[in-house]
């Protein structure tokens, strides 16, 4: 049987971005028994950070790497079904591979970064 898994990445340049509601793109990369199927950059360009949330909402990931939430990023992502890895740091490629080999599921920092 297939499963499939949306990860999301949000990302300043080639790192996770140092906040949620700075980052300027989101990294999309579909699964389907752990190996990558898809991948795709969507630019953020919303007016307000509760638009930026939204956006990442109606991407709809199985879970969300990013840096660090606001207390107003964090209220809103918990009324939704997505998992949540805050607090993290790296160059977003090293923190992807570090998720795929089970590394982490908390707060993590990729150490060459």
């Amino acid at each position: 049987m297939f499963r499939m898994k949306t990860i999301a990445l949000s990302t300043f340049k080639n790192r996770i971005s140092s906040r949620l509601d700075s980052a300027d793109e989101i990294l999309i990369l579909t699964l389907e028994n752990d190996q990558v199927k898809n991948s795709k950059t969507i630019r953020i360009i919303p007016s307000s950070t509760l638009d930026k949330i939204q956006q990442i909402i109606e991407l709809n990931p199985d879970v969300l790497i990013c840096g660090g939430l606001t207390q107003l990023c964090n209220r809103k992502l918990q009324t939704t079904n997505i998992t949540v890895i805050p607090w993290t740091k790296g160059n977003a490629e090293d923190v992807f591979k570090q998720f795929l080999e089970g590394k982490f599921s908390e707060s993590f920092t990729v150490d060459n970064y």
